[in-house]
């Protein structure tokens, strides 16, 4: 069920950028680096992806401006870091 949340993750932040949907990027690449987590991948792996979609995310509302979507999305990204560094696996 984690791998069918990811892959609907990743889809929903995608469509969310293509199409220039705020919330799909909040709920896509806010919730990828979680659903990683979930899935017990190697830790570096999901610091990357916590990375990237600080990145893409954090890019995209500072770039149109919206700086309380901003805030609260690089909020979601260090609760995603504090979870990973919570992680009781490699």
């Amino acid at each position: 069920m984690n791998i069918f949340f990811l892959i609907l993750f990743v889809l929903v932040g995608a469509a969310g950028l293509f199409y220039q949907v705020d919330s799909g990027i909040f709920i896509g690449f806010g919730l990828i680096p979680w659903q990683l987590l979930k899935i017990k991948l190697n830790k570096k792996f999901v610091l990357i992806s916590i990375l990237i979609s600080t990145v893409i995310g954090g890019g995209y509302f500072i770039y149109t401006k919206k700086w309380l979507i901003t805030a609260l999305f690089i909020f979601i990204q260090l609760y995603n870091y504090w979870g990973l560094l919570n992680a009781e696996h490699e």
